[in-house]
């Protein structure tokens, strides 16, 4: 099978950018596959904002590329701001079956989120995306107005959600938004990501709690510190950068925390020195996550994760695998975090149902085979 990967490359890479490129190496193992991958500029150059919205010499390239290549499959990624509705578009023009993996909220939302002012929001859904110049979901006004013009103008004038033929939800939260949406059900299939399993899942507990990810207002962080001051002050190490770090830093201060550290920016090598020394994982957000890799390393390392209800966290924690709490609980996420601080059994119990979830629905020879299924009912009834 020949599979094009298309996906606009962050310009700070996250677990996005990962999963594309473990994607297109499992992929390269047993099929022809090109990717397709700009990297986004910055959204304030002009020909940014310009293919965002619509650019005719990236739909030529695209098709371009699909006529040199001559696909079985598109599977698109992150459209924004790089390739814009080009790949859509192309797919439609050169009659080739799309899949797209909807890794977050960005259909009906501008900023992807669905999360603003410190609070969840779905003002922009039914397509009012004038919502996200006029409140605080970007940096700037001009980038909020730039997402919203484009979204509308993709979603009813151009219709590119009629050229996929196969939406690919990472999480069951995020297949049941899209069935709301009114994508029709037939076109939803479920295919979480993969992550490799750790080294040494046996190891015994650790000492110290750990966060990972980035420090932004939606992530929860700011509901940590102060549940880590009800706790007692554990040793904990936060891992990550974001336009929050400072104001963190400060609180973790004010709070007292004498041991809690901030590591900063760490590299993948780094992440997993600090989950095989960790005891626990806490992953506290207040938005409505999808399928954050952050969890599906801390499970791999056979670590209990702590995290919120909300999006599609608890899904994978259920039955056994980790402890949730209440979103922006402060004592109820202070519980959860004395109970694996005090409790090595339990710590053992949870961590190895994650690794053993890990194992069976997680791994990278699973989710081939539920990549090469997906690509085979397209291309059967293209």
């Amino acid at each position: 099978m020949r599979v094009l990967i298309a996906h606009s490359f962050y310009r700070v890479p996250g677990g996005e950018d990962s999963y594309v490129r473990t994607q297109a190496r499992l992929l390269a193992a047993r099929h022809d596959v090109e990717l397709l991958g700009p990297v986004n500029d910055e959204l304030s150059r002009p020909e940014a904002m310009h293919r965002l919205v619509y650019s005719g010499p990236v739909r030529r390239a695209v098709e371009a590329a699909i006529d040199r290549f001559r696909p079985d499959v598109i599977h698109v990624h992150n459209l924004y701001p790089a390739l814009g509705p080009a790949v859509h578009l192309a797919a439609r023009r050169r009659g080739v079956p799309l899949a797209m993996t909807v890794h977050n909220l960005r259909l009906r939302c501008p900023n992807g989120l669905m999360f603003t002012e410190g609070e969840l929001c779905r003002r922009c859904e039914r397509g009012v995306y004038a919502h996200a110049a006029l409140h605080r979901c970007f940096p700037t006004r001009a980038q909020g107005a730039a997402y919203a013009g484009a979204l509308w103008l993709h979603r009813f004038p151009m219709r590119v959600e009629s050229a996929v033929s196969a939406f690919l939800s990472p999480s069951r939260f995020m297949a049941g938004r899209l069935a709301e949406w009114g994508i029709p059900p037939e076109k939803i299939e479920v295919v979480r990501s993969c992550v490799p399993a750790a080294p040494d899942p046996g190891r015994a507990p650790g000492e110290y709690g750990l966060y990972l990810g980035r420090l932004s207002n939606e992530k929860g962080v700011d509901v940590l510190l102060p549940a880590l001051a009800a706790a007692g002050d554990p040793p904990f190490r936060i891992a990550g950068s974001g336009p929050a770090a400072g104001r963190l830093r400060e609180m973790a201060g004010e709070l007292g925390l004498t041991r809690t550290t901030f590591l900063g920016l760490v590299d993948r090598g780094t992440v997993a020195e600090l989950l095989a020394g960790s005891r626990y994982v806490v992953t506290p957000s207040i938005a409505e996550e999808n399928l954050p890799l952050s969890v599906l390393e801390a499970m791999s390392a056979g670590r209990p994760v702590i995290a919120s209800r909300r999006g599609g966290l608890p899904e994978l924690v259920e039955d056994g695998r980790g402890l949730t709490v209440e979103p922006g609980d402060v004592r109820s996420l202070a519980g959860a975090i004395r109970r694996l601080g005090g409790d090595e059994a339990l710590c053992r119990s949870l961590g190895a149902a994650a690794r053993r979830f890990v194992e069976e629905e997680l791994s990278e020879a699973v989710h081939l085979e539920r990549l090469e299924a997906a690509y085979a009912g397209l291309t059967a009834t293209a």
